[in-house]
């Protein structure tokens, strides 16, 4: 059963004497690509786009999503980012125990909370996303949608879970 539902996803067929990748999220979805076959003999998919417009849930993503140019992608997340970094830093230097190091570097922020563990935030520009890795909620990404970054699995700000467990945090340690 899996391997006939992986089959319906990624078929490759000879149309006219060349070889193509239909890649389909649904029959309706589907797009060629056009494919070549490496050296070990198999075949590669060369299309590079972001091809697939549905969530990992199935609902369509936003085309403001889909057609965020890159630069603005960079602008946003790297100002997010140096926003949260200083809000941060404040709650640190008024709860030391509670927050004792946060850190900044080339996209990857890291958030040591000795309660829960350690969170790790970062950038993901293939993607054009911003990934948050959990000790409590697990890990998620985010897309800016709307001037925030929203997960488009269950619509959840990450602002709002960062506020929401960093409280806690705070709230366990007094």
């Amino acid at each position: 059963m899996i391997k006939r539902s992986l089959a319906s996803l990624v078929r490759v067929s000879s149309v006219v004497g060349r070889r193509y990748m239909i890649a389909a999220a649904g029959g309706e979805r589907a797009r060629f690509c056009p494919a070549v076959t490496n050296k070990k003999n198999h075949t590669v998919n060369t299309f590079q786009k972001r091809f697939v417009e549905s969530s990992t849930d199935g609902q369509v993503v936003p085309q403001e999503v889909l057609n965020l140019p890159l630069e603005k992608y960079h602008e946003e997340a790297d100002d997010y980012l140096d926003h949260l970094l200083d809000s941060l830093e404040e709650l640190s230097e008024a709860h030391p125990d509670c927050i004792p190091d946060v850190e900044l570097s080339h996209g990857v922020m890291t958030l040591e909370i000795p309660a829960f563990g350690t969170y790790v935030i970062n950038k993901q520009p293939p993607n054009k996303q911003i990934w948050l890795a959990s000790p409590l909620s697990g890990p998620n990404r985010f897309d800016l949608l709307n001037g925030e970054w929203v997960s488009l699995r269950n619509g959840t700000k990450l602002t709002d879970i960062l506020t929401e467990e960093v409280e806690k945090a705070i709230s366990k340690s007094q």
